[in-house]
């Protein structure tokens, strides 16, 4: 009995999985026929017909589901076809319910939407959406009368689409190489003239989904070409063309890129950040990036991160001081902005050091003294900003920074005061138990 159920179960499975590739076994019929009548007769709509029944090969799988259609919905439409196995993956950083068919991935995100599609076994070899377009070039040309100029315009307007969905579902699940392959299609069929309508986006995305890849060389012809259209993501671009450039060796020309990117976008964050970074790897004249900051806070006047990054660049050039008041400042901009106390107190336990080193080399008692005093103050002008950044910090690697600089503070203060010995103890087991 056991064996008799269990040959019924795959005599039931394989009926389902011939149901499954049933479309593309009609979708293959239509194309063969359409094929056929082209061979018999060279006319317009004979091309036509074969450019859809090549679009209709490549839809053939996934025909009847759209990206966003909710998990339920795509199984109704699919009730015929079995789901071969179902499980969870984690696909560019996010979880999804991945269902293998026989010839396709369908992937859901957690809210249950369909995210993306990946065709596992096409109805037929090949680029059928190019072979589409081939065909639908043929019937242009015969189709000296423009009678079936608009069929032709719809039926070019969807393979854009298919390439643009391809790429996007490739884009969701981290295929970022094939995303930027089909991006790039689906730009360049939108240039043909029956679209109407360039959707200069798409080698925007083609280009982006490049530079994910690591494909530097590629994201800069890509780039070029989208430049040259005139899209460049209000700035992105040009931080995306140097990043490219950067990991290539040329530095030169990731910095003329990022100072044209500024020139024209004084305002784009990615732009200004990759420029500030780039000076400050390259350790090129920080006084330099200090005139740019400059420019980008008065465009940005409340933006707390701008004047930290020049109490960066002063703190680079050991001027205390001035770092001190721009890391203050940037805390009193923005109270949450954890990085701008943390920098505080380095800047005065720096300064301190410095005056200590002076110290050591100072021959005159007087002065040697005075640098102490000096040195004494610079550090207990430390604690407070430590301790400021201790308490608002959510991040564990930065409370146990703050608690080993502060340990190392009130190291000094423990014997000449009871607050001093507390909060060294405080601060000192919290390091104890941070490694633990």
């Amino acid at each position: 009995m056991k064996k008799l159920l269990s040959l019924l179960a795959l005599v039931l499975i394989v009926s389902q999985v011939s149901a499954q590739t049933k479309a593309a076994s009609d979708a293959l019929n239509a194309w063969k026929k359409a094929k056929a009548a082209v061979e018999k007769k060279d006319v317009a709509p004979n091309w036509l017909k074969l450019s859809t029944a090549y679009v209709g090969c490549y839809e053939a799988p996934i025909k009847g589901i759209w990206l966003g259609a909710a998990q339920m919905e795509a199984k109704l439409l699919l009730k015929d076809q079995p789901v071969l196995s179902s499980e969870q993956v984690e696909k560019a950083g996010q979880i999804f319910t991945k269902d293998s068919y026989i010839d396709k991935e369908l992937y859901y995100s957690q809210n249950g939407q369909l995210t993306a599609f990946v065709i596992t076994k096409p109805a037929m070899e090949g680029d059928a959406l190019n072979m589409a377009l081939e065909s639908l070039d043929k019937a242009a040309a015969l189709d000296t009368k423009n009678a079936l100029a608009k069929d032709i315009a719809a039926t070019t307007k969807g393979i854009q689409d298919a390439y643009y969905s391809s790429g996007m579902s490739y884009y969701n699940v981290g295929e970022y190489a094939k995303a930027s392959v089909d991006f790039e299609k689906s730009f360049y069929v939108s240039t043909r003239p029956c679209i109407g309508q360039i959707d200069t986006a798409m080698i925007y995305y083609a280009t982006i989904t490049a530079s994910y890849a690591a494909d530097h060389d590629r994201t800069l012809e890509l780039a070029k070409v989208s430049l040259d259209y005139k899209y460049d993501g209000k700035g992105d671009l040009y931080a995306t063309i140097a990043a490219s450039h950067k990991e290539k060796g040329d530095t030169l020309k990731a910095k003329e890129t990022l100072a044209k990117g500024f020139e024209l976008y004084p305002t784009n964050q990615s732009v200004l950040v990759a420029l500030i970074n780039i000076y400050m790897e390259s350790n090129d004249d920080p006084e330099k990036i200090i005139a740019i900051i400059k420019v980008a806070q008065q465009n940005e006047p409340t933006n707390a991160s701008l004047v930290y990054a020049e109490g960066n660049l002063y703190r680079k050039l050991n001027k205390y001081q001035e770092s001190i008041d721009c890391f203050h400042k940037s805390g009193e901009m923005d109270p949450t902005y954890i990085f701008a106390p943390f920098a505080e107190g380095c800047a005065y336990y720096d300064w301190a050091v410095e005056i200590q080193n002076q110290a050591q080399l100072e021959m005159d008692d007087a002065k040697y003294n005075a640098l102490l005093e000096k040195m004494e103050a610079a550090l207990n002008n430390a604690a407070a900003p430590f301790e400021r950044a201790f308490e608002i910090s959510q991040d564990q690697e930065i409370k146990v920074a703050c608690a080993e600089y502060l340990k190392n503070i009130y190291f000094r203060q423990r014997e000449k005061s009871e607050e001093g010995k507390a909060k060294y103890e405080k601060y000192n087991s919290f390091v104890e138990n941070a490694g633990n």
